[in-house]
């Protein structure tokens, strides 16, 4: 049976005026016109990959029909740049968007990213929808009002704060995924446990990741979004506790945008398993967590079957790339560190000496 279009939780910043519905459910794609009221914007335009749109293009085309226009952009982290951004723009130009259109961002990261910020430059801010299509995204890309673009061979170093007007997680999207790709998204559901929810670390280790019913799987993907949510709706604009969003992230950041310039690029929830190793190691050296809870988290990614080492030839890279990282002041990094399994703590600075260390470890 069809599953009814819900809201299972609500990104809210009080201060900023911002309140943005998130539905989760299988199969609630077909039903987006019954919370977003497409009669109410000029235009509307769906963005999408050219995987999603091999995968996904007829049942979008079946929703929209003639009433939207589509744009479809290649698909892969390397496309999310300025001149994909460009090419965006200039369509919504050539079909006559304005002020009061609306743009729907149908895929992965890469495309709510590159999306939303296309909205938010657009006639200096257009509305849009993001319906995020990968288990990675509809945890974390999606929502928290994050967009950008990767330049000067850096991770997101041009992008703004702007909110959709809703998020649609559908999860019947993900079961064209290929196992890799869903696997990858496990990384920040673990990176959110690990930064605020030990309850939820319990539960995903005795999850069996690769046989997870409709059931556990929306469950696990609402509580996930909730602790994006809660810290989000406290620091919409990254000044303190946002942060520890980041865990994972500034050794992660850094061989992902390495890996993009070999055969086979990791995706960004296998790099941010990598970077969270490194990160734990860092705190276990820093004497914040105990062996045990190193142990624990390195075995949790092992179990989801996502990468915990990187080849050895990356290392100086590795450092270079954390040194141009935006969440630097001052050229110091500004780590964020776990204060044991549910606690991350934010702006630590570490020696050279237990860096190397902890960047040693994950070499293989």
């Amino acid at each position: 049976m069809k599953a009814r279009i819900e809201e299972h939780t609500r990104l809210i910043v009080p201060g900023n005026k911002v309140s943005v519905p998130i539905y989760i459910g299988n199969d609630i794609f077909s039903d987006i016109t019954s919370v977003i009221e497409l009669n109410s914007f000029s235009k509307v335009g769906v963005l999408m990959d050219k995987n999603v749109a091999y995968h996904w293009g007829e049942d979008i085309h079946k929703v929209f029909g003639k009433k939207a226009a589509y744009f479809v952009i290649p698909a892969g982290e390397e496309h999310k740049e300025l001149s994909t951004a460009e090419r965006i723009l200039t369509s919504m130009i050539e079909h006559g968007f304005d002020r009061k259109s609306l743009l729907i961002n149908v895929g992965g990261g890469m495309v709510c990213d590159i999306g939303g910020f296309v909205a938010s430059v657009y006639m200096r801010g257009i509305s849009f929808v993001n319906v995020p299509t990968t288990l990675l995204a509809q945890t974390d890309a999606a929502i928290g009002g994050k967009t950008g673009i990767d330049f000067g061979g850096l991770k997101n170093m041009v992008g703004t704060f702007t909110n959709p007007l809703a998020i649609l997680c559908d999860t019947l999207m993900l079961s064209t995924l290929p196992e890799r790709e869903f696997r990858s998204g496990f990384a920040e559901v673990i990176k959110h446990a690990l930064i605020s929810d030990k309850k939820l670390f319990a539960k995903l280790s005795e999850a069996d990741f690769g046989a997870m019913d409709e059931e556990e799987l929306a469950q696990i993907l609402a509580d996930s979004c909730k602790i994006k949510c809660e810290v989000v709706s406290k620091d919409s604009n990254e000044k303190g506790l946002r942060k520890i969003l980041n865990f994972g992230h500034t050794v992660g950041h850094a061989i992902e945008m390495i890996s993009q310039d070999t055969p086979e690029p990791l995706l960004h929830g296998e790099a941010i398993s990598i970077g969270m190793v490194a990160e734990a190691r860092l705190s276990l050296l820093a004497g914040l967590i105990t062996k045990q809870d190193f142990e624990s988290i390195e075995k949790i990614l092992q179990k989801a079957q996502l990468p915990v080492r990187v080849e050895k030839k990356f290392k100086n890279k590795i450092y270079g790339k954390m040194l141009g990282d935006k969440k630097n002041e001052q050229k110091k990094i500004k780590w964020v560190l776990l204060k044991g399994v549910g606690k991350a703590v934010i702006d630590e600075e570490q020696p050279d000496r237990l860096i190397n260390k902890a960047i040693d470890y994950i070499l293989a």
